[in-house]
């Protein structure tokens, strides 16, 4: 049986991948405070879009800071929205 990606399970998806990157980073700085040094290390990922059209002035930055500990979080999240 094919399952339908509707708008609904595709919300789904999002919010149980940022739960899971959210669990995942926080379990990562528990673990490197308690001495497990190579799950707490991250990457940083910055995107800064700017514009200015004179009325409309918009500057964003967005830093994604990825972990081990992250990262298998998103995968633990991936997996339980595939058992769903």
């Amino acid at each position: 049986m094919k399952r339908s990606t509707s708008g609904a399970s595709i919300l789904i998806l999002l919010v149980l991948l940022v739960i899971g990157l959210l669990l995942g980073g926080i379990i990562g700085d528990i673990l490197g405070k308690l001495g497990v040094p190579y799950i707490y290390e991250s990457q940083q990922i910055r995107w800064s879009p700017s514009g200015d059209f004179m009325i409309i002035v918009w500057d964003i930055d967005l830093l994604i800071r990825v972990n081990l500990a992250s990262v298998i979080g998103l995968m633990l999240a991936f997996w339980i929205y595939r058992k769903l």
